[in-house]
């Protein structure tokens, strides 16, 4: 089975270790990631994966739809948790310099449910309980709360697609 989640959740990792919803915990591969979508895509035995997420079409959300963000925020001891918000913007480009001092604009849906250090790589899920996008990032100072991101589900397919197939992604350049 493959699981995807973010490039900066398991970028320098020596060791992979997925913790799934009954506590229990497997070891993972990994595939490939892609420091510009950041996205990386983790394989693991299927022997303990009871449920697969089903993908909802992430160009047919709609701002004011709710959202549910699902993660770990601060780590395994609040694992598993629920946040419930709103779909803010769709198609938000958000610019940041990633780990290694890139720039990168990503395209992003932009959400009020609350998103913390941890959920980074879990799920947004829309009421029907299907995929719609990857967490990511949040902006957080003193002036500003409430502005998560998610990267969309269709981004996410086709970028995991390549990762899957090839093991990186092909990224067009100029020059």
């Amino acid at each position: 089975a493959y699981i995807v989640t973010n490039n900066h959740v398991v970028d320098g990792a020596e060791k992979l270790e997925i913790m799934l919803s009954d506590g229990s915990k497997i070891t993972g591969e990994l595939v490939g990631k892609d420091t510009y979508s950041d996205l990386a895509v983790v394989k693991v035995s299927s022997d303990k994966i009871k449920t697969v997420a089903e993908f909802a079409d992430s160009n047919s959300l709609t701002v004011g739809e709710k959202a549910i963000a699902i993660g770990s925020p601060l780590g395994t001891e609040y694992a598993n948790s629920v946040t419930e918000g709103i779909v803010s913007s769709l198609s938000r480009t958000v610019t940041m310099q990633n780990d290694n001092g890139e720039t990168v604009s990503t395209n992003a849906i932009q959400t009020d449910a609350a998103i913390n250090p941890g959920n980074s790589g879990g799920a947004l899920v829309n009421m029907k309980g299907e995929l719609v996008g990857i967490t990511n990032m949040k902006f957080s100072d003193e002036s500003v709360e409430g502005m998560g991101f998610a990267i969309p589900i269709n981004d996410v397919i086709t970028v995991a697609e390549q990762i899957r197939s090839n093991g990186k992604v092909s990224h067009p350049v100029i020059g």
